[in-house]
Formats: structure tokens, sequence, C-alpha cells
């Protein structure tokens, strides 16, 4: 086990230093107004206090999971804002203490629940002041004066400044490619980073394996000095994304897409959410219908050897299915039945469960377990899985490679699980990320080797990243959480939350476009998949009939004498490294 000290874990930017107004491009409508600026602290937290129109806000008690309890804030009275449409903010702030100072930009309406309109945007201060231009592509439309920007400043110990906030909007389809912006990258992208060529070496050493394979005749006799050529066409890690049943049993073109790329490249995937709760009650409507599909996904994904995990029985977050209902007794009737039926029905089908999603989740996040009789639900919930399933049983949360209250929150959570004789065979870390928190690899190494002292996997279950006009670092970064995540013993798989910018929660994160253009992050799939991580050899069998040889574990196919043996392949594993073939 290697041990690592937590350091350098956030993105770099730059930056050069701005002692004048940044220049703002044109066809933007100015929203706030220079007097609108305000600030507030929660006086357990610290405080805040104006001098001469600049706010300065001293943390003196840090609180990660709730950094608003300090804050800076700007109205937009003359805002509306329609998704699509972007909003250039310009901030005007140092530090004047702190070992990483630091805010986190919300764009948000301006009363409850305090709804996110676009991504949280973290930055970085300097002692210096400057001007850092932040750019929100709006996700979340909102009604004129209902909207804010709001600066949180309470995740760290420190005490800044704040000069000035601008705001512009500009329509949808403007072209924010010459935008002024935080460029950002991270510690360790660098061609030759020590880590990286670190993590190469541990690939080779611990993810390949020295594999064999008995070749038989039609008559069942070893067949020696015979000419084979092997390929691993799909790998025993689980290497994936996120799909739907719809499309991979769509007639359609875009079906016929979506299921070559699937079939290509992946060796695992998660059903986005035909698994999940909502849809699976006794008479949800199209209930049948459903499940007719679901089948004939999962019948194609085992006629190819594509293993899927299970996601998920109960998420502790309330999911939208249930925001509205009170009961707690119809909430526990509706987990129960759902979650049974759903573990009957995906049997082994499913390699894995996520039982739990969300055990922690995000600041202010309403959890099932919060509410009277309901305290208890997720374990009810495990226990009836623990009781029907032999299947290794995961909990699934996000940000576990950020500090704070999610990563600490869901370790003590699975810690507690265990104590009391529940079975939590891995963690599933779902590492949504956005460019303007990028955890070094060495850190995501340190936090693997965490968890790892708890569990014994670790799966990247949800991996997307965003950036603004920035593909080449989506890429770089994908690349490189893959191999760190590859390089350590304890992943069993990496699954990207979808792939299609058709079918993607976050079509800016998809790898390949609406019409099927290939971005710079699909191509690092390729490269690594299609081109680095491979085995292919041809080779002549023993006296006995054994060909031997190291490469990654998984299904191959094999070839006599370069003429396809009647589509034969096998499997070897770490846990199977013998296999045995006949051949016509």
């Amino acid at each position: 086990m290697r041990t690592r000290l937590f350091f350098s874990i956030f993105t770099l930017f730059t930056l050069s230093a701005a002692t004048a107004e940044q220049e703002i491009p044109t066809g933007g409508e100015l929203l706030t107004e220079a007097a609108s600026l305000s600030a507030y602290s929660d006086p357990a937290h610290g405080k805040a206090h104006a001098e001469d129109g600049i706010w300065r806000v001293d943390i003196s008690r840090p609180d990660d999971a709730r950094p608003y309890v300090a804050q800076v804030s700007i109205g937009l009275p003359g805002a509306d804002l329609a998704s699509g449409q972007w909003v250039l903010a310009v901030i005007r702030a140092r530090a004047i203490r702190g070992e990483a100072p630091g805010i986190e930009a919300k764009l948000q309406l301006a009363g409850a629940p305090y709804t996110a309109l676009a991504n949280t945007v973290g930055i970085d201060l300097s002692r210096e002041w400057r001007e850092l231009p932040v750019l929100f592509p709006v996700t979340v439309a909102a009604g004129k004066g209902t909207a804010s920007l709001t600066l949180m400043c309470a995740r760290q110990d420190q005490a800044i400044e704040i000069a000035s906030i601008r705001a512009f909007r500009y329509p949808a389809g403007t072209d924010t490619r010459g935008f002024p912006r935080i460029r950002r990258t991270y510690e360790g992208r660098e061609p030759e980073a020590a880590w990286r060529k670190a993590a190469l070496e541990r690939i080779e050493r611990h993810r390949k394996a020295d594999l064999s394979l008995l070749v038989k005749g039609p008559n069942g006799e070893p067949l020696a000095d015979c000419e084979v050529t092997l390929t691993l066409r799909r790998h025993e890690f689980g290497f994936g994304s996120a799909v739907t049943a719809g499309l991979l049993t769509a007639d359609s073109s875009d079906g016929r897409r979506y299921r070559e790329v699937v079939d290509r490249w992946f060796s695992r995937v998660v059903f986005e959410n035909d698994l999940k709760d909502f849809g699976w009650e006794s008479r949800a409507w199209g209930k049948e219908e459903k499940l007719k599909q679901l089948d004939r996904a999962f019948d194609w994904l085992g006629e190819r050897g594509i293993a899927v995990r299970g996601h998920y029985l109960i998420q502790d977050a309330v999911p939208p299915n249930l925001a509205k209902l009170k009961d707690a007794a119809a909430i526990r009737r509706h987990f129960i039945q759902t979650a049974g039926e759903r573990l009957a029905f995906a049997r082994d089908r499913v390699c894995e469960w996520d039982v739990v999603n969300h055990p922690v989740a995000w600041g202010g996040a309403d959890l099932l377990t919060r509410r009277p009789g309901l305290e208890r639900i997720d374990r009810e919930i495990y226990s009836l899985a623990q009781g029907v399933s032999p299947l290794p049983f995961y909990v699934n949360e996000d940000q576990l490679f950020r500090p704070g209250a999610q990563c600490d929150g869901t370790f003590e959570y699975i810690r507690k699980l265990k104590e009391e004789g529940f079975r939590v065979d891995g963690v599933g870390n779902q590492a949504h990320v956005d460019e303007s928190y990028l955890p070094t690899p060495e850190h995501v190494l340190a936090v693997s080797d965490r968890f790892a002292s708890l569990v014994q996997h670790q799966v990247i279950s949800e991996f997307d990243i965003t950036t603004i006009d920035d593909e080449e670092l989506a890429a770089d970064y994908t690349r490189d959480l893959m191999i760190a995540c590859f390089s350590h013993p304890s992943y069993t798989g990496f699954l990207l939350w979808g792939f299609w910018e058709g079918s993607h929660w976050k079509p800016e994160a998809a790898s390949w476009s609406r019409d099927w253009t290939i971005r710079k992050r699909g191509e690092v799939l390729e490269e690594w998949l299609g081109r680095r991580w491979v085995t292919k050899l041809t080779a002549r069998t023993g006296k006995d009939g054994v060909l031997r040889w190291r490469g990654f574990p998984g299904r191959y196919s094999i070839e006599r004498q370069g003429v396809p043996a009647g589509g034969a392949t096998f499997f070897v594993g770490k846990a199977q490294p013998a296999g045995l073939v006949e051949l016509p």
C-alpha cells in the first residue's frame, strides 16, 4: 500500500494580473448594478464588513459542507435567463490571508431553494488584485429578477476582499471561444510527468498476466505446432459507459451507431435509469413494454459478453420521483417492492449492485434517512438485497476526490455499515468533475489508497468532465484519470456517464457529437483501448497444444493460420488464466 501526502490537489489556472477593467466582448447586456453588492457571514463561522466600497470576509471556522454560510452576492435585477444563454461574470478580488485561498461562484436563484442555474465554478485567489472572468453556460431558466450571482467563501480558513462583480448576458449560440477566461490546467498534466510513468509501469506489471490456451482439434486431440492469432476483443477490466435500453434496442441509424460503439469499445456498461426504482411500481404506465425492452437489451449485451452493473436499489438523496411523497410508510413500501422486483428481474445478468446511491450527497440535500420513520430505510434495503443476492455490493457517491463532506462522510458511512455486519464489497466513485476543480492524479491515487484500506474494490462509476471551450483539457484529464485508476490494483472498472451527445445528461461532456463526429476525449478511448492497451499475437502452440503468452486478461478471438476459426472466442482472467478452445 502506497502512502502519499494530500497536497497539490487543486486545479491550476493561469491569468495575468489585471489592474484595469477587463475588456468585455461586444453583444452582451449588463445585468448588474455597481451599488448592489452585499455580503453575509454566519457569526459562528466568520464576519463580513465593508470599507470604502470593498467587502472583506474573514473565515475563522470553515465549513466544507456549507461554503455558503459566508458569501458575497449581487442580484441580477434585469435578468430573465433562458437555457442556452451565457453569463459572463468579472469578479475583482484578492486574498489577504489563507494557505490556499479560493471562492466558489454560483449562478443561482436568489431565493429558496437557491437552485443552481449553471455549474458552480471554483476560483483560486492570489494576494494581488485580479479581475477574474467566469463564463457560465445557463442550463436552468430563471424569471426576471429571480437570479443572483453568489461567491461562497467559507470552505477554508481565509480572509478575502471583493471589490466588484460585473455580469453580462449573451444570447444562445454566441461564439465564446474568444471570451476572457481563466485558463485551467492541473499538476501532472505535462507529457513526462513522473506519476504517469510510474502508473504505466504498474499497469504493465499488474494488469497483464501470464495466460495460456489449450487448442484442440475437432477430434478433441491437442493441436501441436499450430499457428494461431489471438486478439483481445474485450477487457476483463470494466471499461465502459452508462447506456439506455432504448438505444440498445432501437431500429434506427442512431441506434445502430450507438450499438457499434458499445460493441467495439466497452466490456462493461451500466443502465443510466432503467434499473432505478421509478417505473417499477406495480401499476406503472408502460411497465410491461419497458421490461420487454430491457430483456432484449440484456440479451444483446449477454450475447457479446458485456457485463452490466446494477444501478441502483435505493437513493438516499430524495429522487425526483419521490419529491412530493411525504408518507414514510408509502416510501418504504415503494422501495421494498421495487428493490425486490429489480433484484429478481436482473438476477445474475448484472455483475454487481449499487445498493445505496448518494448516502451523503451534496450540501443541503434532502435525505430519506433524515425523515422520521425512515431513519434505517437504507439498511432495510441492504438487508433485503443481502438476503437474496450473492453479488458484490457497492455504495455509490460523488466528489470522493474532493476533500470534504462527501469524501469523509462516505468513508464513515461505509465503515459503519461494515461495523453493523453489512457486506460492502466496493465503493462506486461517480467522479463528475469540471474544469474549476480537477484533482491531480497524485491526489486521486492517495484517495484511492484511503478507500482501499476499507473496501476491496473501487470503480469509477459515472465519469464525465465539463470544460468551457477546452476540449484538449477534457481529453488530457480523461486520459490521466483513466491511467491513474487502471494502475491502482483496487479498481475493477472505469465507466463514463454516457458517451453520445444525443443521449447525455451533459451534452457538452459527450465523447461523440450528435452527428457521431468523434471528439478529442473520444479519441482518448480509441487510442488507449484500441491501440495501447491491446494484446494481439501470432504464435505456434507447443507439442502439448498449449500456447502461452503475457497479456491483458479478457475475451479473445482466435484465428488459425490466418483463417477465422468459425468465430471462436474464449475467456481468460486473472482468476482463470488458462483457457480451452476447439478449432475446426
